[in-house]
C-alpha cells in the first residue's frame, strides 16, 4: 500500500514537471495559465488517488507560488480571501450546525417516523418504500448528505430486521439504494447543507459576474428533487419489482410507540429553521412586495440567517440548559472538509482569470471538434458527459472539469449560462454508479449493503432517465426561472 502511494506521489510530479516544461503557451493560453494548470492537474490526480486533506493545503501553496492572483503587493491576500475567507466556509459551518441541531433534537427522527407510519402504508410495501424514500428526500435536502445518510441506514436496517429482510434481498436493496441514490438528488438538489452546489455556486460568481442565491438554486433544485423522485419509484415499481411477501411482518403502531413526542427543544428549533428556509426563499417570491427588503437580505447574504439562528439556538434555555451548545455543533465538521472547499472554491477563480487564458484554450482546443453541432447538442453532450463521467470519479472534479468547459465553449452563444451552470451541477452531483462515485459510497458499497451486482442494471436506467429530465423538463425550467 505504501509503495502504491508513493506511485501515486512519482505520477503527480511527473505531470508538474511535463506541463510545466513542455507545455507551451498559445492558443489562448498564457505562461501564467501554464504554471496554473502545471499545479491543478496533479492536484487533481491526488485527489482521486490519495486523499483531499493535506493535498488541498498543498494546492494553496501552489496557487499562491504561481502569482497568477497577485493584487499587486503581494501573491497571497487574494488566494487567502478567497479560500478560507470566502463566504463559503462559513455557510458550510453554519448550515452543518444548524443539521446537527436538528438531529440533536429529534426532528429528523420525528418527520422520519412519521412518514413511515401512515396508515396506507400498512399491508402494502410499494406505498411505504415510497414513503421511505419520500421522508428520506424531505430530509435530506435540509441536512447533511452524510449524517443523513448514515441516519436512514439504521433505520432501514432496524426496518429490515423486524421484517425478517437481510442483505441481497431486493427490499433490503431497494431500501439503500433509495438512501444513496436519494442522497445524489437532494445533495444537487439543496444547497442547504450541501457542499457542491455551495462550491458551483462561488466558483460561477467571478465567472459569470452574477451571484446564484440559495433561493434560484432551490427554484430549480426542487422540481428536479421531485422529477427524480418520480423516476426512482418508477424504476422500482415498474423495472425492479422487489419481491415483499415479508412485509405482513411490519406493524405500524409499533414503529409509532418508538417516537417519542418532539421536545421543546425540537419544536423551537422546527420554527427557528423554518424561519431561515423562508428568509432564504424571500428574495426569489418577494421581489412585489417588500423590494427594500429583498435588496437588504441579497446584500446581507446567506449567512447571516443562520448566523443569527444558532446565536438563538444557543441563546434560548429550556429548563436551565441551552438548546444547543456550540461547540458540540461543529465538533463533528471535519477540518479536511473545509480546507478542500476552500481551495475548489478559489482554484475556480483561478481557472478563470483572463490573464491564465485556460477558457480560451480549451474553447480553441474544443470548439473545431463542435463547431458542426447545434448549442443544443453540445449542451446536451456535456450534460451527458458530466452525468457519465461522475459515476467513475470524484463529483467535485467532474462538476469543475465541466462548468470549466461549459463556460469555455457557450459563454458566448448568448444562452442563460447561469442557468446550464445548475444544470451541468445536477449532472455532475450524480454520482451513483460504482464505489467511486460520491463521498457516501463506502457507506454502501464498503459494507455490502448494496452491491455492483444487484444495482448496476437499475442504476444505469435511472441515469438515462435522469438525462432525459436534465434536457427535457429542467433546463427549460432553469432558463426560465434564473433571471438577473
Amino acid at each position: 500500500m505504501k509503495n502504491k502511494v508513493y506511485v501515486h506521489y512519482l505520477v503527480a510530479l511527473i505531470l508538474f514537471l511535463l506541463i510545466l516544461l513542455a507545455l507551451p503557451a498559445g492558443n489562448g493560453l498564457t505562461s501564467d495559465g501554464v504554471h496554473l494548470l502545471a499545479v491543478i492537474v496533479p492536484i487533481i490526480y491526488m485527489w482521486i488517488t490519495v486523499g483531499t486533506d493535506w493535498v488541498s493545503l498543498l494546492a494553496l501553496a501552489g496557487i499562491v507560488m504561481t502569482g497568477v492572483m497577485s493584487n499587486g503587493s503581494n501573491y497571497y491576500a487574494s488566494v487567502y480571501s478567497g479560500s478560507m475567507g470566502n463566504f463559503i466556509i462559513l455557510t458550510v459551518i453554519t448550515c452543518m450546525a444548524l443539521s446537527e441541531v436538528l438531529g440533536q433534537t429529534g426532528v429528523i427522527a420525528k418527520i422520519a417516523n412519521w412518514f413511515i407510519t401512515r396508515k396506507f402504508c400498512q399491508g402494502r410495501p410499494y406505498m411505504f418504500l415510497a414513503m421511505f424514500i419520500l421522508s428520506f428526500f424531505v430530509i435530506g435536502t435540509f441536512m447533511e448528505a452524510t449524517a443523513a445518510a448514515i441516519m436512514y441506514i439504521s433505520l432501514a436496517q432496524e426496518i429490515c430486521d423486524k421484517l425478517g429482510y437481510k442483505k441481497g434481498d431486493p427490499f433490503y436493496t431497494v431500501m439503500m439504494c433509495g438512501i444513496y441514490w436519494g442522497n445524489a438528488v437532494v445533495s444537487a438538489g439543496s444547497p442547504i447543507s450541501h457542499v457542491l452546489p455551495l462550491l458551483l455556486i462561488a466558483a460561477a460568481a467571478p465567472a459569470l459576474g452574477v451571484t446564484i442565491s440559495f433561493g434560484q438554486w432551490l427554484m430549480v433544485g426542487i422540481p428536479f428533487e421531485i422529477l427524480a423522485y418520480l423516476a426512482l419509484m418508477l424504476v422500482v415499481c415498474v423495472f425492479w419489482k422487489p419481491e415483499a411477501d415479508k412485509f405482513g411482518n411490519y406493524d405500524i403502531e409499533e414503529m409509532k410507540k418508538s417516537s417519542p413526542p418532539l421536545s421543546t427543544e425540537g419544536k423551537i428549533t422546527s420554527v427557528i429553521f423554518a424561519v431561515v428556509v423562508f428568509v432564504w426563499l424571500f428574495p426569489q417570491f418577494g421581489k412585489s412586495l417588500l423590494p427594500g427588503a429583498v435588496t437588504y437580505l441579497n446584500n446581507i447574504g446567506a449567512c447571516v440567517p443562520p448566523i443569527l439562528a444558532l446565536a438563538l439556538i444557543c441563546i434560548i434555555h429550556v429548563n436551565g440548559k441551552p438548546i444547543a451548545k456550540f461547540p458540540e455543533l461543529v465538533k463533528n465538521i471535519p477540518m479536511g472538509l473545509l480546507i478542500f472547499t476552500a481551495t475548489v472554491t478559489v482554484m475556480g477563480s483561478a481557472i478563470n482569470l483572463e490573464g491564465v487564458g485556460i477558457s480560451t484554450w480549451l474553447s480553441n482546443i474544443m470548439s473545431p471538434a463542435l463547431s458542426g453541432l447545434p448549442t443544443l447538442a453540445v449542451m446536451a453532450l456535456l450534460v451527458l458527459g458530466s452525468l457519465v463521467v461522475s459515476q467513475f470519479m470524484s463529483d467535485t472534479v467532474t462538476m469543475y472539469l465541466f462548468y470549466a468547459i461549459a463556460i469555455a465553449l457557450l459563454a458566448s452563444t448568448g444562452i442563460n449560462m447561469p442557468a446550464f451552470v445548475i444544470v451541468v451541477g445536477l449532472a455532475a452531483i450524480m454520482g451513483i454508479l460504482t464505489p467511486a462515485a460520491a463521498v457516501t459510497s463506502p457507506l454502501f458499497f464498503g459494507p455490502e449493503l448494496i452491491t455492483m451486482k444487484n444495482t448496476t442494471k437499475y442504476a444505469v436506467i435511472y441515469l438515462a432517465i435522469i438525462f432525459v429530465v436534465l434536457m427535457v423538463l429542467i433546463w427549460p425550467l432553469a432558463s426560465v426561472i434564473i433571471q438577473f
